[in-house]
């Protein structure tokens, strides 16, 4: 039915083949961490993958590829969603970057105890109703729901036992 490409050889790996798929990747999806980035390539050239290192490093001293800039911005745009510092964290080391990059962009983050507060109060707010939760299992329920969206338990526990009228 269909012709099979019997003569078709494959392609050899070179610099440059590994260089422009590289920045093919960034182009066409985006921002990558240099340790994603070095992920997606050793799966793709994984018969050989002495160039995929020394295209990385070229990237990088470009500026294309750069680690802080991205994680940066990450921490930006999480910060503005509703989620605590350890959820942002939690993203970021996914994302794969190193752990002193993390505490950098973390400590970066202009958000107070305060703004903490509210931003779970408004989770609690929009799961659990105004009122404070008075019964254990659901107050448990509420607590779990707000430390999986990044915030301490000191503030999740504020958030939940929060009477409507009172301030911070």
């Amino acid at each position: 039915m269909y012709k099979k490409k019997q003569d078709t050889k494959p392609q050899e790996i070179s610099y440059d083949r590994v260089k422009s798929y590289m920045k093919w990747m960034i182009e066409r999806y985006g921002d990558y961490s240099a340790k994603a980035l070095l992920q997606k390539t050793n799966l793709l050239f994984k018969d050989d993958t002495q160039f995929n290192e020394p295209a990385l490093d070229y990237l990088i001293e470009r500026g294309i590829v750069d680690d802080l800039r991205y994680a940066q911005r990450l921490t930006d745009t999480l910060s503005e969603k509703n989620i605590g510092s350890n959820k942002i964290k939690e993203k970021l080391y996914a994302k794969g970057f190193s752990s002193q990059i993390i505490n950098e962009c973390v400590s970066a983050i202009k958000t107070t105890d305060e703004d903490y507060f509210n931003k779970a109060l408004t989770l609690k707010i929009r799961k659990f109703g105004e009122n404070p939760i008075e019964e254990l299992k659901l107050k448990q329920k509420a607590l779990r729901h707000l430390i999986s969206k990044g915030f301490s338990y000191s503030i999740a526990n504020k958030a939940v036992s929060h009477l409507g009228d009172e301030d911070y």
